[in-house]
């Protein structure tokens, strides 16, 4: 038997499918790239935008014709959206055989043991996957320490769909550290809806929070690099700096999400910090850790934004000097407090998202020519191409044949033009 997903959205729909394809291959199940020779397809959804919610939807009405060539075929839709929209999804397509809402990813064995049991006998069974970057066997992948949001951004559909927090025990997660390094991964990300607030009773029976569990992840025998994402800024403690700062195998690079610089809008969208207390974390940040590397998520266009709340945002990017940043055009989501205020006109968020996305870009590529010249440990994770300690692909130019996937070297950065650096090897100290 087989498998093949289709995962849209965040990390955390990435990590939960690779959970379930463990679940798969736990029970004899293989995957494969061609998802014509599948009996099973499953479509991980995501709702926190209209945009990646309507082309999951697209994905689902499209497997109608190939479910329609072999009716034994089986069709699994789970994530956000299945979350949300369970019965809507059932009613509008109703090919589909089992739905698994994302408040239920710790069912699914037992939901798809039940599958298992119906399978046709023709040894073709097939898992769906859009999204690589955190597969099994490579030299870097995520695990999960928490799940759902206790958080209520006025604009967020997550807690919604996920859930209230939960913690996993910090054992489970050192066991599932030490499986993923038996397997090859050397790079480990933590990862939560707001992953710095994990608090769970700790190694030994101790209680612990998150700046305990990057110290003892830490601790495992063969973990070179750990990230953690999504981080919010009200957990950003002087302790999880301190141990950022203190801790080798952690990375001197963070994603910190401030979706606005306008003190108007935080309020607004219930961020519950301001904009003084997070351009004084970016300053911790920057004295604990120099040269570490942040980046952002930025929202254009919230209901009632002005133009002087825009321009605080775009004063912000300034100041920050983040090396790069995601921004997105404020999206409706039914069911969000947000989704009642009035929204601005369609022309006015495109124009105000190309001005912020320029100036990003811009401050990005002046972060990045600090690098020129300098040598950067790079974890190799496909020929000739790695990433720095600080999360920048980079890419090792005419020493393809002479370095392997998950070797640590040292380069030197010759071109820092691009969001993917270029370098040279730095000699023959390759470390493995």
């Amino acid at each position: 038997m087989k498998y093949f997903v289709r995962t849209y959205g965040c990390q955390m729909n990435v990590a939960d499918s690779n959970e379930m394809s463990r679940h798969l291959e736990a029970r004899g199940v293989v995957a494969t790239d061609d998802p014509d020779a599948a009996s099973i397809v499953l479509v991980n959804t995501c709702t926190v935008r209209d945009h990646a919610e309507q082309r999951g939807m697209s994905e689902i009405g499209r497997l109608r014709r190939w479910k329609a060539k072999a009716p034994d075929r089986k069709i699994v839709v789970t994530g956000c959206a299945a979350e949300r929209t369970k019965e809507s999804i059932e009613r509008r397509f109703p090919h589909i055989d089992l739905v698994v809402g994302a408040k239920s990813i710790e069912s699914f064995p037992a939901m798809v043991d039940g599958l298992l049991s119906k399978r046709p006998t023709d040894e073709s069974f097939a898992y769906v996957t859009g999204m690589q970057n955190a597969e099994r066997g490579n030299v870097a992948n995520f695990v999960t320490i928490m799940r759902g949001c206790n958080y209520s951004c006025t604009y967020c559909i997550v807690p919604y769909v996920r859930g209230r927090e939960s913690y996993r025990p910090m054992d489970e997660i050192l066991d599932e550290v030490r499986e993923r390094v038996d397997e090859g991964v050397r790079d480990v990300t933590l990862l939560g809806q707001t992953v710095n607030s994990y608090r769970r009773d700790g190694h030994r029976g101790k209680d612990t929070d998150f700046a305990g569990l990057l110290e003892a992840v830490g601790g495992v025998a063969g973990v070179e690099r750990i990230r953690f994402i999504s981080p919010h800024p009200s957990y950003m403690t002087d302790s999880v700096i301190e141990s950022m700062a203190t801790v080798p195998a952690v990375c001197e690079g963070l994603h910190l999400p401030v979706q606005s610089g306008s003190d108007r809008m935080l309020r607004a969208m219930l961020r519950n910090y301001t904009r003084e207390h997070y351009l004084d974390l970016v300053d911790k940040l920057r004295a604990a850790m120099p040269g570490i590397v942040l980046s952002t998520d930025i929202i254009v266009g919230f209901p009632g934004e002005t133009e002087d709340d825009f321009s605080r945002t775009l004063s912000l990017v300034e100041e920050a000097r983040f090396d790069w940043g995601f921004i997105f055009k404020y999206s409706p989501r039914q069911g969000t407090p947000a989704a009642d205020f009035e929204s601005h006109p369609e022309e006015l968020i495109e124009e105000r998202h190309r001005i912020c996305l320029d100036l990003v870009e811009k401050v990005g590529r002046q972060q990045r020519q600090r690098f020129v010249g300098t040598t950067q440990e790079v974890l190799v994770g496909e020929a000739g191409i790695g990433r720095t300690r600080g999360n920048y692909k980079l890419r090792v130019n005419g020493n393809e044949g002479k370095i392997g996937v998950g070797e640590i070297i040292d380069v030197r950065v010759t071109n820092a033009d691009r969001v993917t650096l270029q370098g040279e090897l730095a000699g023959l100290g390759a470390r493995i």
